[in-house]
């Protein structure tokens, strides 16, 4: 007989997890974070202690917080002593004789302390959860998206004497940045509009069809996003590189060395370019030819063409054509343009920046680079849900922390959900 595959050819998490309510979404996130192995470490470095609020309970509560969307630690208190089936579910007891219905802030504060010893076991867990994705949702990775998101500090920049100080409650790690925004006026001139961030830079590669996050990395906010990308894709395995098909990413990204990166791992990047020419350079010469390129991708013949000039006169212009775009030759590694029924090969090697395997003035490149947006979607569901917009978060460490719990969370309840889903259609097969 025939091997079922109960792979999900599709994933929707706005539609299967945002609208589910907060206690469903929570049993759903229990059910899908293998915690295991941290718990038990976290249980042998509490030792033979005091043991009013065991360490699988706040692990509960630290996931709860991040469900609930609570921005502080006093308003997720007060959600606990009014929501006794909260309670419940995270393993707190009404009747256990304590003298607090639900933990101190002290509490909270010396498990964060402890969980942030274990960063890499937190790791492992998003990481597994990830591997999950791959086996278990038809097409997961094969496209994907990058950003780089500000996490900006609401600390003030401390000076040097204060910001040696070990105060948790200062700022000691967060860096300022520069952002700058190129755009032509309604006056037709160039413009730049600059914003500066103080804080962190969250780097995130995203699949395009769940916009699930893959890899991650915390940065102080100066960090370069080209480099921090750069590390991501190296730190993928053999098996998610050779699932990847395309890498989406913004004008930010673009450089020769960035695409040479994406390209040495064999997938093919659709990067957003800028116009690094010179001032009044409109086009370049493709070698020897009379075909001209911009700076933006598009592919021109020199031609004589009929024109009328302003006194009504026809005469010949040598002009610039616009040829089209015939497809993409993988073995000559030239992108094919014709003109008049003759056909012309773009080798990429000629210029590596402006000519991709997918031609920049193709309709399949903007095709696949709308796809982008959904890095831009999972950024505002972790500034919406996840409340990094405003938050009292200080220093990198807890920084890291803070984002790898709520991406844990985000995939724990993608990931119960889709158990159910295989549960669901196992069930079925079955009946069949």
């Amino acid at each position: 007989m025939a091997k079922i595959v109960t792979q999900l050819t599709l994933f929707d998490y706005s539609d299967e997890v945002e609208k589910l309510g907060d206690l469903e979404r929570l049993v759903l996130a229990f059910g899908g974070i293998d915690d295991e192995e941290l718990m038990l470490a976290l249980e042998d470095g509490r030792g033979k202690g005091r043991n009013d609020y065991p360490v699988r309970v706040m692990w509960n509560l630290k996931i709860a917080r991040k469900v609930f969307q609570h921005p502080t630690r006093e308003s997720f208190r007060r959600e606990l002593s009014r929501n006794s089936q909260l309670r419940k579910i995270c393993g707190l007891n009404d009747n256990d004789g304590k003298a607090h219905l639900v933990p101190p802030s002290r509490v909270f504060t010396n498990f964060d302390k402890n969980l942030r010893k274990h960063q890499e076991k937190a790791d492992k867990i998003f990481n597994r959860q990830v591997d999950f994705f791959y086996e278990n949702i038809e097409g997961f990775g094969e496209e994907t998206a990058g950003d780089g998101k500000y996490l900006d500090s609401h600390s003030k920049n401390k000076i040097k004497k204060e910001r040696d100080k070990t105060d948790e409650r200062t700022e000691n790690d967060a860096a300022y940045s520069i952002k700058e925004y190129h755009y032509e006026g309604a006056d037709g001139k160039k413009h730049t509009k600059k914003e500066t961030h103080y804080g962190f830079r969250l780097h995130t590669l995203v699949d395009v069809k769940t916009e699930l996050p893959i890899s991650k990395k915390v940065e102080k906010a100066n960090y370069d996003e080209k480099k921090a990308m750069t590390e991501i894709l190296e730190s993928l395995d053999e098996k998610k590189t050779n699932a990847m098909r395309h890498v989406l990413l913004d004008r930010g990204y673009d450089s020769e060395g960035m695409i040479k990166t994406v390209k040495g791992k064999g997938i093919i990047p659709i990067i957003d370019i800028r116009n690094c020419w010179k001032d009044g350079e409109t086009t370049r010469q493709y070698k020897n030819t009379d075909i001209v390129y911009n700076a933006y991708g598009e592919v021109f013949y020199q031609d004589w063409v009929r024109v009328i000039d302003e006194d009504g006169e026809v005469k010949n212009e040598l002009l610039p054509v616009k040829m089209k775009y015939e497809g993409y030759d993988p073995q000559k590694k030239c992108l094919r343009y014709s003109h008049k029924g003759k056909t012309y090969k773009i080798y990429i090697s000629y210029d590596e920046r402006i000519f991709l395997p997918i031609a920049r003035d193709s309709k399949k490149f903007k095709r696949l680079y709308n796809g982008r947006t959904a890095v831009e979607r999972f950024n505002g569901r972790l500034d919406r849900d996840y409340v990094f917009e405003n938050h009292t978060i200080r220093g990198l460490a807890k920084m890291n922390l803070e984002v790898t719990v709520a991406m844990i969370v985000m995939n724990g309840m993608a990931v119960g959900k889709i158990k159910n889903n295989i549960k669901s259609i196992r069930s079925l097969i079955k009946a069949a």
